[in-house]
């Protein structure tokens, strides 16, 4: 009995003094911002951790160099390029291609996509060339659009249309498909002509698949365009890592890698700006 009161009046005393109870709150603060920053940045941290062990591996020599680099010297050869214009020469050279490739993809994608997934009957129509399509890997299309076009500039634009529209059109379609009929029976309700209808729920009410669409798009449309460089190109950061591979740079390949992986973070970022910004502005 006298221990228990003991260890009443202590926590009497700690909760009525106002010092030890500042330190406790501070305490709580201090831990619950490690917590949220550690949670926060966790993506960031991992990445930092992953390039040390890369390094580590590579100082201590346990993969052969002929088939590693390492992050350092990544930067230093990447720089290197950079300065010499060879690195951005090749990027420009292949975000022609991709570009131009991408932006018929995605207008006639989305188009045929509303389309098709409005109107059931076009829907079923086309149903067995998206089928057969999605099943086929587009890149084995390049021999044939070689020998339809050549090498050149219309070659690359070829292979990475098919790569991406395909996509594109089954994500909007589906979009299309799957909304809310209740919507439609309103618009119609309303009086809404079918076109108003079309434009006004249909369209918005597709919106995020068709982002997703593009997305998945731009995934396939750059492996289109660089495996069309690897094979029929005398430039793009596929040629470039074709070539440092034939003459085991590893180096440079590593550069080419790097590069291709950035270029495809900011464009898929770029449309996830843009989805957000039309998600939020349709709702507001």
């Amino acid at each position: 009995m006298e221990n228990l009161k003991s260890n009443k009046e202590e926590i009497a005393t700690t909760l009525n003094n106002p010092i030890t109870s500042l330190h406790a709150e501070k305490t709580k603060k201090k831990t619950s911002f490690y917590n949220t920053f550690l949670f926060r940045n966790i993506g960031a941290i991992s990445f930092v951790t992953v390039l040390i062990l890369w390094e580590v591996i590579y100082r201590l020599g346990i993969i052969n160099p002929i088939f590693l680099s390492s992050p350092i010297q990544i930067l230093k050869v990447g720089y290197q390029l950079i300065v010499n214009g060879i690195l951005l020469e090749n990027l420009v050279f292949t975000l022609r291609n991709f570009i131009v490739g991408f932006v018929l993809a995605a207008t006639i994608g989305v188009s045929i996509g509303l389309v098709t997934g409005w109107y059931k009957t076009a829907g079923k129509a086309f149903d067995p060339f998206l089928t057969a399509m999605l099943g086929t890997p587009r890149i084995v299309l390049l021999p044939l659009i070689t020998l339809w076009v050549g090498v050149g500039f219309t070659s690359k634009v070829l292979v990475v249309f098919p790569a991406g529209v395909f996509p594109i059109i089954l994500n909007t379609m589906s979009g299309v498909q799957n909304l809310d009929p209740n919507l439609t029976r309103v618009a119609k309700a309303f009086g809404a002509s079918p076109i108003q209808t079309f434009v006004t729920v249909a369209l918005p009410g597709a919106l995020p698949q068709i982002v997703s669409g593009l997305r998945v798009g731009i995934g396939q449309s750059l492996i289109g365009v660089i495996a069309a460089e690897m094979f029929v190109s005398t430039g793009g950061i596929g040629y470039f890592v074709a070539q440092s591979s034939a003459n085991f740079n590893i180096d440079r390949v590593f550069v080419g890698i790097v590069a291709i992986v950035i270029v495809g973070m900011l464009i898929t970022n770029s449309i996830k700006w843009i989805e957000s910004y039309l998600l939020k502005h349709r709702i507001d």
